[in-house]
This record gives structure tokens, sequence and C-alpha cells, in this order.
């Protein structure tokens, strides 16, 4: 007779379930940076070699096969929000409002644990004032690294909105 071993099943699914859980509340607090317009932080959040990516081709394999329509990577962001604060930026006065929402996240480790691949979609509402609404939405792909005291840092983003090949107007606040 062999026994069953449903209690050692439960326990594995209930630790994937709460790892899965810590991954959406870190995406979560991530695009609410975003939302908050408090950018040095959510800049912070990547990895000293961390980068965020929109393609501009939805089956874009990577940044250097053609035009994007972001690559920073993190001196870059700095850079962009810099300028994005400075009082006499134009292109948001008045400046924008935005609302992230992220829903169907899956998250896979690597083999030594170090690295969780994640992939979420996304919609993201940007409001101006004087200006139309715009909606865009797609996928985001993640690279989370462990950073010190084990929170979870951003060693990539990437977002793939499903009209990225269209004409956009200018973006001030990231998807």
């Amino acid at each position: 007779m062999t026994k069953n071993n449903r209690s050692g099943d439960n326990q594995s699914a209930f630790g994937e379930l709460l790892f899965v859980r810590e991954v959406e509340q870190f995406l979560f607090y991530e695009v609410g940076l975003l939302d908050d317009r408090r950018f040095e932080d959510w800049t912070d959040l990547f990895t000293e070699d961390g980068y965020y990516w929109a393609p501009a081709e939805i089956n874009q394999p990577d940044p250097a096969s053609g035009v994007s329509l972001f690559f920073d990577d993190v001196p870059m962001m700095r850079i962009r929000f810099a300028r994005l604060r400075h009082p006499r930026v134009h292109s948001q006065i008045p400046p924008s409002r935005t609302s992230h929402s992220i829903s169907n996240v899956t998250a896979k480790r690597s083999g030594t644990g170090d690295r969780v691949e994640v992939e979420a979609r996304f919609q993201m509402l940007d409001y101006r004032p004087g200006h139309d609404q715009r909606a865009f939405g797609g996928k985001y792909e993640y690279v989370l690294s462990r950073g010190d005291g084990g929170r979870f840092r951003i060693a990539s983003k990437k977002a793939v909105i499903i009209n990225c090949d269209d004409v956009h107007l200018p973006v001030a606040v990231p998807f």
C-alpha cells in the first residue's frame, strides 16, 4: 500500500501561491510608483544594469533588431525623469495622470532560484486635463532578481503594447 502525499502536495501548491502573490504585490507596488509620479523611487527598483524596453514591433526579438518606442538603462531613466521634472517641460503642462492595472500574472523561478521570469497583462490610462484620454494595453515581461534583504529588483522589463507599431503622441510616463 502506498502512502498518499497530499499534505506535501498541498504545502507545495500553497508555497507557489504565496510566491506568485509576493510577485503580484511587487508589480502592484511598482506601477503604483508610476501612478504617484515617484519616478526616482521607481528607477531605484531596477538593478544597476537593469533596463526598460518598449519595442515598436509585436515580435521584435531584441532592442538591436529594430526601432524601439524606448530602450532605457538606469542612467537614461534618471535623465528622462529629471527632464520630466523641469518646470518648462511643455509636453507635461499640465502633467499626466495615469492609472495602471495588472492582471494574469505568471511567475517562473529559474533553475538556481535567484531569478524570476514574470509575465503579466496590463492596462494604462493616461489623462492630461485639456487633452484626450489615452489607453494602452499589452503584456509586461520581467526578469526579477532578489536584492538586499531578499526584496525583488527589476533586471529587465519589457512592455509590449498591442498597438506598438502604430503612430503615438509623446508618452511621458512609462507604460
